[in-house]
């Protein structure tokens, strides 16, 4: 579906939505654990409801409400094989490998869309007595075995993913691990999965990202759970408020774990102003200077830094190119073709990006690459355009933000 995007300014105030990779942790707990708890928040993403099938698939018994799922703790799949697929979720295909491996004998992943061209290593597993069968390390993946608890190494050069998934499957295993980490990225992921853990009632010892140490046999201690707001939407929003008025998101938490709560040091950097209450987030337009920021452990921010980056003066840096490759589309050439019809110049150069910022924003059509992220950063570029922006595919935003173009409307002024 194509949406035109005429131009506007950001000013007004909205709930953002409940974070999906918060939701999707909190979903795997429930259901390595098969514990009761209430998880709070609104469960309608794709993402999410990606995760949430896998979980109705695999025998965990919940009802779903608007704004909850609530999980009886009881799971009713008792066979010994299951074929479940991930749809386009990364995280959904490397953490329910290792989830459903400890509750399944025999375990068939599958991907759709751009999932089939991403590739997924998951060859370490085999360290705790899983076979593995997958070709060119793309899906679909067999996994076959009964999961041991012990020690496993695991290099996370690529992705976290599959860290995390071992971090939340591992403490319900009879038996201690320890799980030794080589060239990790995306630390505040993983920092999100050991503190969603640990408000579960699950301890990790975590030992410099090198090793980590998980005591077996741990239980639940928890019955409701609130998914806090979504960081890496509110993104969007926010730059949106920095290059063309001034917006007020309520729902997230200043405090998060959220890699992308990073996004208000850029705003601050560039010169934008920035308010952090405890019940709200406000930021307002200022004159915009150029600034360099390594995006490695949030590469989600890429595209929201380029819309920031398109309005401030000179040229700004961000680092961390390498991690956009294995993503919805190949997220650096994506941003560098979309960006240059509105007129944004973007350079990629190694491991850089090299934004140069515009002085006029022209109107345009644009592909959205089947990436949310890309449909997003386009959008909020019609708050600064001289023309509409015409986005294709943009039904897109729903893998993580089905209210985005909502929320959009009720920002503009």
């Amino acid at each position: 579906m194509n949406r035109i995007i005429s131009p506007f300014r950001f000013k007004g105030s909205v709930n953002i939505n409940s974070s999906k990779s918060y939701f999707q942790r909190a979903l795997a707990i429930s259901l390595i654990s098969e514990s009761k708890v209430e998880l709070v928040g609104n469960p309608y993403e794709n993402d999410i409801l990606t995760a949430l099938n896998i979980c109705e698939k695999a025998g965990l018994c919940f009802k779903k409400t608007k704004n909850s799922i609530k999980i009886d703790g009881k799971r009713t799949n008792s066979r010994k094989s299951i074929s479940v697929n991930s749809d386009e979720s990364g995280f959904c295909a490397r953490v329910f490998s290792v989830v459903l491996s400890n509750l399944f004998d025999n375990v068939t992943i599958n991907g759709f869309g751009s999932a089939i061209n991403r590739s997924f290593n998951f060859s370490c597993l085999s360290q705790l007595g899983l076979k593995i069968n997958t070709k060119d390390l793309s899906l679909p993946v067999n996994i076959k075995g009964e999961m041991q608890s012990g020690e496993i190494c695991i290099d996370a050069s690529d992705s976290s993913q599959l860290l995390s998934g071992l971090l939340i499957t591992l403490p319900f295993l009879d038996g201690d691990s320890s799980i030794y980490v080589k060239d990790l990225v995306s630390f505040p992921y993983v920092d999100m999965t050991i503190g969603i853990l640990k408000d579960f009632g699950v301890d990790i010892t975590n030992e410099s990202y090198k090793r980590f140490f998980v005591k077996g046999n741990q239980q639940i201690k928890l019955s409701k759970y609130i998914i806090e707001g979504d960081w890496s939407g509110a993104a969007f929003h926010l730059v949106g408020a920095a290059i063309s008025g001034e917006v007020k998101l309520h729902g997230l938490n200043p405090n998060s774990l959220q890699a992308d709560k990073a996004i208000l040091k850029v705003l601050v950097k560039c010169g934008a102003e920035v308010i952090i209450k405890e019940d709200f987030i406000e930021v307002k337009r200022l004159e915009l200077n150029s600034f360099s920021f390594d995006a490695t452990d949030c590469p989600d921010l890429f595209p929201s830094l380029v819309s920031l980056a398109s309005c401030c003066k000179g040229v700004s840096v961000i680092k961390g190119v390498r991690r956009l490759i294995n993503k919805e589309s190949n997220r650096a050439r994506s941003i560098k073709l979309e960006f240059a019809k509105i007129g944004v110049k973007v350079v990629l150069k190694d491991n850089h990006m090299y934004i140069h910022g515009s002085k006029v924003i022209k109107g345009a059509i644009i592909s959205s690459h089947n990436d949310h992220r890309i449909a997003m950063a386009l959008s909020i570029m019609g708050s600064v355009s001289k023309g509409p922006i015409n986005i294709t595919d943009s039904e897109v935003v729903a893998k993580s933000y089905s209210n985005f173009y909502k929320d959009l409307e009720i920002l503009t002024a």
